[in-house]
């Protein structure tokens, strides 16, 4: 009969063979490394999407100057002001708004760097894990 305080027999965790040689490798599951790698690859996807190859970044630099000269453009009418298109593009470039998107963008493209370095980590930790899981396999053959 088992009181309150009566425990079970002691249970542990069925490791496989393949989590054993991580352990001992000192590595991490290639489970985690997968989740980790996964995770990653979710952050980035935003950023390799605006700043990678193909991205949207400069279709949406224009935008934003394109938006900006318009406002100065109403600006000048609504102040019955002339305004040359080089000064419209001039004042564009030079406005906060335009100061603050390429600001942020090259933040973004500075954390992209980061994220990619990341994932690239992961993935030779990965390769690490298979060269020596083909040394010990070839080792154990001699």
């Amino acid at each position: 009969m088992m009181t309150s305080h009566s425990r079970g027999p002691d249970t542990f965790p069925v490791v496989s063979t393949l989590g054993e040689m991580e352990q001992r490798m000192g590595l991490p599951p290639i489970e985690v490394l997968l989740a980790d790698r996964d995770e990653l690859v979710k952050q980035v996807a935003p950023l390799r999407a605006k700043h990678g190859a193909f991205g949207t970044f400069e279709a949406l630099r224009k935008i934003e100057v394109a938006t900006i000269a318009a406002m100065k453009r109403a600006e000048a009418v609504a102040a019955e002001k002339k305004i040359t298109e080089a000064a419209v593009e001039e004042a564009a470039h030079a406005d906060w708004r335009y100061i603050k998107f390429v600001t942020e963008a090259t933040t973004e493209k500075a954390e992209w760097v980061v994220i990619e370095n990341r994932i690239q980590s992961v993935n030779d930790t990965i390769l690490r894990a298979n060269a020596v899981a083909r040394y010990l396999a070839a080792e154990a053959h001699l």
